[in-house]
């Protein structure tokens, strides 16, 4: 397995890799269409890596550097990368895509330049929170009850791994 920059061809089966992964314990928004875009402002191919073997896509990771998902902020957080979303074919959880993608993210957000990179995972995700945590970041904040997901209240979770010390 190794993790590549994402290339416009590979739209469609990211696509299909978020449809496939997705579960309202992950995601506040309804699962998507298997023909969603992908690649939408801020993030474009050259803002996610995707964990491939054999050529074939098996997760990916957008990466966006926290001035470009919130312009008004400008050069003020430019030492800050955001994870904007992770997704694994469920196929292909458990075999170590998510650590490859997160090494990968490490890697990429210090050739940036970064400092730090965030990221926001609900509360009703607690496996991705341990992967998280396994790789260094720290829980940073609480929104409590910051959602109302099937029937119940979802806390919207704040991590971040601070490159300087990790």
């Amino acid at each position: 397995m190794r993790v590549r920059t994402a290339v416009q061809g590979d739209e469609r089966e990211l696509a299909r890799i978020v449809h496939a992964a997705w579960s309202w314990e992950s995601s506040v928004f309804p699962r998507p269409p298997l023909d969603a875009p992908v690649f939408t402002e801020p993030v474009l191919p050259e803002n996610v890596l995707v964990a491939v073997e054999d050529a074939q896509p098996l997760g990916f990771a957008k990466l966006v550097p926290s001035s470009l998902a919130n312009p008004r902020i400008g050069s003020a957080a430019a030492h800050v990368q955001m994870i904007y979303g992770c997704s694994v074919a469920p196929q292909h959880q458990g075999r170590g895509v998510g650590t490859a993608l997160l090494r990968a993210i490490r890697r990429e957000s210090v050739a940036r330049g970064a400092r730090r990179v965030t990221l926001k995972v609900l509360g009703s995700n607690p496996r991705a929170q341990a992967l998280y945590r396994r790789h260094g970041y720290q829980v940073e904040g609480t929104l409590r009850g910051e959602f109302f997901l099937q029937g119940k209240y979802v806390d919207d979770v704040l991590m971040a791994l601070d490159l300087d010390t990790a």
